[in-house]
């Protein structure tokens, strides 16, 4: 605990931070009001291992049937550590790649502990402050979890902080988040606003969501498919940078919203226990609804001469922001 930690005022009703924890030996983090939970894993990306929407009593995290294990050098790479879930990707999102002389490893912001700073504890606004700072490059990550009273919304504010004085940085950034058990089941379904167009990666096709055509057939990409099904990596073009993600079995939906102009390619992995090789072999029945500002799966190098990776200029910086807003009803 910091300074003058051990003597804050502690609360069991409105917003609410409970500090001072450890969970299977993670530093934790829980943040709360009256409609939501989340335990936050500080050691482990700073990485939500709850997400708990009272109402219904859903978590809308997944976990992988793996399961959370404790630290151990063996387990330090992302892949490898991978729990299902939702992590932070910085300052490489797709392979471990060099730049610039150094290794970028993926996700490493997601497998490196975070510190925090409460900025706000009162019981109509909670906002705590989750800082990172990469070893591969002179990056630092701070970001704002911001919670009010009585609120199904989180929103985050997050700033990348370029330490070095003398020559701009790039990376690649976003979010890893995804869906499973017990939110994701089979009635779930996906929307997005007008306009959103589906992309294959590799082939270079589109279509107009939510129909993917190919061998003569229309495949709906909104609905769950049967477990076996094999499906490849896609990214969609959101224009107004929002999905929806419905659960009518747990009556509940998840509306996650965020900055095109950072992250303007949403990643959609579909993975429907037809993965029969590493890491997952047919265990887990699961999708990602991504956000990056590449995509897939470029590396740092290739995005840089494509012109797709993010700058930072000598001592700059440069900020974006995410919500998650839990609806009631899932229809």
């Amino acid at each position: 605990m910091g300074e003058g930690e051990w003597y804050r005022p502690h609360r069991n009703a409105g917003c609410r931070i409970t500090d001072g924890l450890t969970f299977k030996g993670y530093r934790s983090l829980l943040l709360e009001n009256e409609k939501v939970l989340i335990h936050l894993l500080l050691d482990k990306g700073g990485e939500p291992i709850r997400w708990l929407h009272k109402p219904t009593d859903t978590d809308f995290i997944w976990i992988a049937g793996k399961g959370l294990g404790p630290s151990h050098p063996l387990y330090s790479e992302y892949e490898i550590s991978y729990i299902g879930g939702w992590q932070e990707m910085f300052p490489e999102v797709s392979y471990t790649s060099t730049y610039r002389g150094a290794t970028v490893h993926r996700g490493e912001s997601a497998v490196t502990p975070w510190d925090y700073r409460i900025i706000r504890d009162d019981p109509d606004e909670i906002r705590v402050l989750l800082i990172n700072q990469i070893r591969s490059l002179p990056l630092r990550t701070e970001k704002q979890i911001v919670l009010t009273a009585g609120s199904e919304t989180v929103r985050i504010e997050e700033t990348i902080f370029n330490l070095s004085p003398a020559t701009p940085l790039e990376a690649n950034w976003g979010h890893h988040l995804a869906y499973g058990r017990p939110f994701l089941g089979p009635d779930s379904f996906i929307t997005l606003g007008e306009g959103a167009t589906v992309h294959h990666p590799v082939t270079g096709e589109s279509w107009a969501w939510p129909l993917m055509s190919g061998g003569g057939t229309d495949t709906d990409l909104s609905i769950m498919p049967a477990p076996g099904t094999k499906r490849d990596l896609l990214y969609i073009s959101a224009p107004d940078s929002k999905y929806r993600l419905h659960s009518p079995r747990r009556g509940v939906s998840l509306e996650v919203r965020w900055d095109g102009s950072v992250w303007p390619y949403l990643w959609y992995w579909q993975n429907f226990q037809s993965d029969f090789a590493a890491p997952f072999f047919g265990c887990d029945y699961n999708i990602g609804l991504e956000m990056f500002n590449v995509p897939p799966k470029l590396t740092l190098g290739e995005a840089v001469e494509r012109k797709l990776a993010l700058a930072v200029p000598p001592s700059g910086r440069l900020s974006s922001w995410l919500e998650f807003e839990a609806i009631p009803g899932g229809e």
